[in-house]
């Protein structure tokens, strides 16, 4: 009779033990799953298309043969570009540069000293390169965009072959390639921020130039 009763005492205290032992087990393989989905919130919240509009305010950072000239100025534009979950971007950009006029003074050699305005403005487009990086409740983006711009020239009262300004037609068309980075802040669908642009000009009829610019859009 005693073995019987201290068999199944045995017994019924190996069944708790046997059931503690596997409930952490299960618990532990519930883990990966929780954050198996908690990265695939992470990649959607990152991944998505996104549509920015921009306005700054531009300065050259060089003369063109002697010449001071203004092409960016107040400038407006778009920017629209696709994030993968990664956070590399691939966007078109499009700006519009006011620009304005500068008073110039000319001393030549031979003849009576003068001066005159140099109008100009320009238009810029091109494909974009991006990667976004997480940065607390920011978004910290760097691109790379590779271009054209277009800048339209007046020299008031006088021509551009008296300045030695390249063929003397306007526009004057160049490749260029920006560099840039922006710090954006995001709620749900509505994103804002600021960043600086810095336009390398190829030809070099058309001067190079930083562009700051505050953005204001949608991502969806």
């Amino acid at each position: 009779m005693l073995r019987i009763v201290v068999a199944c005492a045995v017994a019924l205290g190996a069944r708790p033990a046997r059931a503690e032992s596997r409930a952490p087990s299960s618990a532990n393989a519930t883990e990966p799953a929780k954050s198996t989905d908690a990265g695939a919130r992470a990649g959607s919240s990152v991944r998505g298309f996104d549509l920015l509009a921009t306005a700054g305010w531009g300065v050259s950072t060089g003369n063109v043969v002697q010449l001071e000239l203004a092409p960016y100025g107040a400038s407006f534009g778009i920017d629209v570009g696709y994030i993968w979950s990664s956070g590399f971007r691939l966007g078109g950009y499009f700006a519009r540069s006011l620009g304005h006029s500068v008073l110039q003074h000319r001393d030549p050699r031979i003849g009576r000293e003068y001066d005159f305005g140099a109008d100009t403005s320009s238009l810029s487009g091109g494909l974009s390169l991006g990667w976004d990086v997480p940065l607390y409740f920011l978004a910290l983006r760097y691109t790379l965009g590779f271009g054209v711009s277009s800048m339209r020239w007046d020299f008031q009262k006088i021509s551009a072959n008296s300045v030695k300004f390249g063929d003397g037609s306007s526009p004057s068309i160049g490749v260029h390639v920006a560099p840039g980075v922006a710090l954006l802040w995001r709620y749900h669908w509505f994103e804002a921020g600021a960043g600086f642009e810095y336009f390398a000009q190829v030809k070099d009829t058309i001067p190079s130039g930083f562009v700051g610019k505050l953005l204001v859009g949608v991502k969806l």
